[in-house]
């Protein structure tokens, strides 16, 4: 299939399951596409993209992230700067700016579509929102407090020169938050090739062991590494198990919020000195 083809194919999970061929290393167990789109055709697919996790109700997303931030709050002060990359609609650092003591945030979010509404959650903060993703060089020197990546690290072609290149941005004592899919997880091996995740938008997947290797190869200590809960109503998670076994439900109402381990990983991590 040619690009054309396959944009049809890039954005929402209830598509027809199309993704790159995936293989494990041999040397260090990640697993990653050998074949993938070039940076600009990325850049063309990323536009058509809707925001991060379209079809879950905001509540939903809310009470997700809380759980992202009760566990960032067990490492951090929640002191200095704020960095996130890729914050969407800006839910963890809504509840970074109202339950933490940070000076100011930095944001980098391309869909300049949520920018309006980022804005509306760190209110009465200082700020600034950046339209790309990884220029970390307008960022002062040994500024960040907490870096947060929520399902980016699983969207980058290079994630180890990405995660090298953040270290100059951070201070001594920062700590860095990474929600990622989990490739290992009990849901991944019961639907096999049908899993989620397995899509156009991940040229790589990582498990505990993985994204461990990743961050100490990039000059970092992993602190800890824990399966985070999210929450899903009971339709949507219906119609997922009923695409995944090929019956095409289009609709299905949204009730019930369950808290599940559904394949997602928490990484919290610090740069060594």
């Amino acid at each position: 299939m040619g690009v054309e083809a396959l944009k049809e194919h890039w954005s929402g999970f209830f598509q027809e399951k199309v993704f790159f061929s995936y293989c494990r290393c041999e040397h260090c167990g990640a697993l990653y596409c050998p074949v993938y789109f070039s940076n600009d055709q990325l850049t063309q697919l990323y536009s058509l993209m809707p925001h991060n996790m379209a079809g879950l109700p905001l509540k939903a997303l809310e009470r997700t992230q809380q759980g992202y931030f009760e566990i960032l709050r067990e490492f951090s002060v929640l002191e200095g700067d704020y960095l996130e990359v890729g914050p969407d609609q800006g839910f963890l650092a809504q509840l970074c700016a109202q339950r933490g003591k940070f000076r100011r945030f930095w944001l980098f979010e391309p869909n300049q579509t949520v920018h309006q509404e980022l804005e509306r959650k760190v209110a009465g903060i200082p700020y600034t929102i950046f339209p790309g993703m990884f220029d970390f060089t307008v960022i002062p020197g040994r500024q960040i407090s907490v870096l947060s990546m929520v399902h980016v690290l699983d969207h980058l072609v290079e994630p180890r020169r990405i995660l090298e290149n953040m270290k100059p941005t951070l201070a001594e004592n920062a700590v860095v938050l990474f929600v990622t899919h989990d490739e290992s997880s009990l849901l991944s091996r019961l639907l096999g090739s049908k899993w989620p995740a397995f899509c156009l938008q991940h040229p790589q997947l990582f498990n505990p062991k993985t994204i461990k290797r990743l961050l100490e190869s990039a000059g970092y200590e992993v602190l800890c590494v824990r399966k985070s809960y999210n929450y899903y109503p009971l339709g949507y998670l219906l119609k997922h198990l009923a695409w995944a076994m090929g019956v095409r439900i289009m609709w299905l109402p949204d009730f019930l919020s369950l808290p599940l381990k559904l394949g997602n990983i928490i990484t919290i991590a610090r740069p060594l000195k």
